[in-house]
């Protein structure tokens, strides 16, 4: 709940209570030749919160502050009402990227569970992605998280000159997720009815990993790194755990490798490194694979 009332004053709080209350500075590079200072073609990006250098980019690359992406975020949500509400947000690695969940107003429901959906926007300061806006969930019976970011176009803008218009287009993409949102639920109910069985997991696993128990011989076994044997046992851990608390079915099969990707499975430590990896990194591709997956065995 806001407690300033103008647009101003939420922007300024979401920005605080976010840590999003920073900027970043386009500096051109220079170089030293025969004892000259030279300029080259190339433009440092800066954290102004830290000082430090995030990347380095050419003159063509727009910066789109954080401030501005959540002014027409603030503007998007006003034709909501209270359908939606900042959850919350943070920086990536340092800052080279931010993200910003919506919560959509109350909870929907896949067979026992209940699932908080978010409307979720990513931004890279870095340049080395566009903005995309997408959607999100939380189980609340296992905290599993799961993001997903449409593959169309006009949902990933990219940083040139034409960035600042882009930003405009944010409230119809934020109407845009809200539909992709429910679309992925009623996936998810699909998934809770339709059975299977637990060998499924072998294919899954080996899906995921490119190897399982039931494949490998002896001898392959003994020459997988630890590493790669603890991962596996580790899936297999937690699909053996969900499909006991949700069923024999594909929602329990799925939600095996949320959990794993959310609470288990490797990812970079660093200040909000797991999320950043559910969100832009290998757990995502993880995870998107999995709802591939499951899709294909229900044909």
């Amino acid at each position: 709940m806001f407690i300033h009332s103008s647009k101003e004053g939420k922007v300024n709080e979401i920005l605080t209570s976010t840590g999003l209350d920073f900027t970043i500075h386009k500096k051109q590079m220079t170089t030293v030749f025969e004892g000259n200072i030279l300029p080259t073609p190339y433009f440092a990006l800066i954290n102004g919160a830290t000082n430090q250098v995030i990347n380095s980019v050419k003159s063509g690359y727009t910066i789109s502050q954080n401030r501005d992406i959540v002014e027409m975020v603030v503007e998007g949500m006003s034709g909501f009402g209270s359908k939606l509400s900042i959850q919350k947000g943070g920086s990536l690695n340092g800052g080279k990227r931010v993200y910003l969940q919506m919560a959509i107003e109350g909870n929907s429901k896949v067979g026992n569970d209940t699932i908080k959906r978010y409307v979720t926007i990513v931004d890279s300061n870095d340049g080395s992605s566009g903005l995309s806006v997408g959607v999100g969930d939380f189980t609340m019976s296992c905290a599993n998280q799961f993001f997903q970011f449409s593959k169309l176009g006009q949902s990933r803008f990219r940083h040139t000159a034409t960035i600042e218009q882009r930003i405009k287009e944010i409230p119809m993409l934020i109407q845009s997720a809200l539909a992709q949102s429910l679309e992925l639920m009623e996936t998810y109910n699909a998934f809770q009815s339709s059975a299977c069985s637990r060998e499924l997991a072998h294919k899954m696993v080996n899906h995921l990993l490119g190897f399982d128990k039931q494949s490998m011989t002896k001898i392959e076994y003994a020459e997988k790194s630890g590493k790669g044997i603890n991962a596996m046992e580790s899936l297999y851990d937690n699909i053996e755990h969900q499909m006991n608390d949700k069923g024999e079915n594909l929602w329990g099969l799925h939600s095996g490798v949320t959990r794993w990707t959310t609470h288990d499975k490797s990812a970079p430590r660093r200040e909000n490194g797991r999320v950043e990896s559910l969100i832009v990194g290998t757990n995502y591709k993880v995870n998107q694979s999995s709802l591939e997956f499951a899709k294909m065995i229900m044909g």
